[in-house]
């Protein structure tokens, strides 16, 4: 091609808005077209390098959250007791020179734990809320999480203020606090747990949602012999529906608000247990049950309904009876019978908030998961 002709050929191009590109990065890694559908309708395709899944919207707490007990952390002070979610990756330390909690996120930029900070969690005794004179006060929300009283403060700094010590320096600039009143009696301790202006809400929500107060769990009993180890097919929380379900044939759909514990296996009497002292409310048949106990529980000043279904309805408790801890309230329905409802044999073990009582074994909407709380968390070690 001649030198006047290629000049030509690009002048063209150039006129007609083309552009001439780069060759290709050869070693990028063309992912397949395949999409997986998830338990909304949604799909989501393969991203990454490694050409796995998205994450669906609803994906399990589970697979993303791991358990942090306060207990467990070295050097914490005694005035911690409770345990909650945080992401699998992230680690917490005792700031022992202020009696505090630092959860941080070791892959987060900063030269130090303190800075790579996400949440972070106070006390102090007092008879009610209380807040420092050292702080400007934006907005002031009274609520409730987990059914014990808080208070959301949007606070900051006050400028003639020096910065405060032993603490991430964002604690020092304009972010969220939640204050929780951990019992009922006169005194008691309130916890102070602050929110990393750039952390996503979800986590910050996530953890506030599923915080237990644990200072009476060693009095808890389990419901049923071999309660952990049993369940194997529908945790707390998943996602079922009548084509996907682990136990078929089924006839609901929905985000499962209890733990079943199953006992297909066993053809001796299976006992069930009141896991705390309480009040029994309803102990009779209900659709989808056959035999149900609900019993209002109170747990370090928290007040929790718990179902225990799918039990004999003539070995049921008497209504309005009180219980302690441990006492038998019933037995194991026969399978596929009208004691199960035509159930499998198995416990369905549900712990809703509050003093409502609600039947439901499933709710529509994920965010309805909030009224209830995964059992397993009061039984972790």
């Amino acid at each position: 091609m001649s030198k006047a002709l290629y000049l030509l050929l690009l002048t063209s191009l150039i006129l007609s808005g083309c552009q001439i590109k780069k060759p290709q990065d050869t070693n990028q890694v063309a992912c397949t077209a395949e999409a997986k559908v998830c338990a909304d309708g949604t799909t989501v395709g393969r991203v990454g390098p490694n050409c796995e899944f998205a994450l669906c919207p609803d994906e399990n707490n589970t697979s993303l959250y791991q358990i942090l007990n306060a207990n467990s952390i070295s050097n914490i002070s005694p005035k911690f007791s409770f345990k909650s979610q945080i992401p699998k990756d992230w680690q917490a330390e005792a700031v022992t020179s202020i009696g505090a909690i630092n959860i941080f996120d070791p892959r987060a930029d900063g030269k130090n734990n303190l800075e790579k900070s996400q949440i972070f969690i106070r006390f102090f005794d007092a008879t009610s809320f209380l807040t420092l004179s050292t702080v400007t006060i934006y907005n002031k929300e009274n609520t409730t999480i987990n059914d014990r009283p808080a208070v959301v403060y949007n606070i900051e700094k006050k400028s003639n203020i020096a910065n405060f010590a032993n603490q991430p320096l964002w604690r020092s600039q304009r972010h969220i606090v939640t204050d929780i009143r951990t019992t009922d009696l006169n005194l008691t301790t309130f916890y102070v747990i602050a929110k990393n202006p750039n952390l996503n809400q979800e986590i910050y929500d996530n953890f506030l949602n599923n915080l237990i107060l644990t200072n009476d769990l060693t009095s808890l009993v389990e419901p049923v012999a071999e309660f952990k180890k049993r369940i194997t097919k529908k945790p707390f929380g998943i996602f079922i529906t009548p084509q996907d379900s682990p136990v078929q044939p089924e006839k609901f759909t929905g985000y499962h608000n209890g733990v079943d514990i199953e006992y297909q296996d066993s053809i001796t009497e299976v006992p069930i247990y009141a896991i705390a002292d309480g009040t029994v409310v309803y102990a009779s048949t209900a659709s989808g049950y056959g035999g149900v106990v609900s019993i209002q529980h109170q747990i370090n000043g928290q007040n929790y309904m718990a179902i225990y279904g799918h039990l004999n309805p003539a070995s049921l408790i008497k209504n309005n009876s009180t219980v302690k801890a441990g006492q038998k309230i019933g037995i194991l329905g026969e399978g596929f019978s009208n004691e199960t409802d035509e159930e499998r044999k198995h416990l369905h073990f549900s712990l809703r908030l509050g003093n409502n009582l609600n039947l439901a074994g499933y709710v529509k909407n994920k965010i309805d998961l909030d009224n209830w709380v995964d059992p397993l968390l009061l039984y972790q070690n």
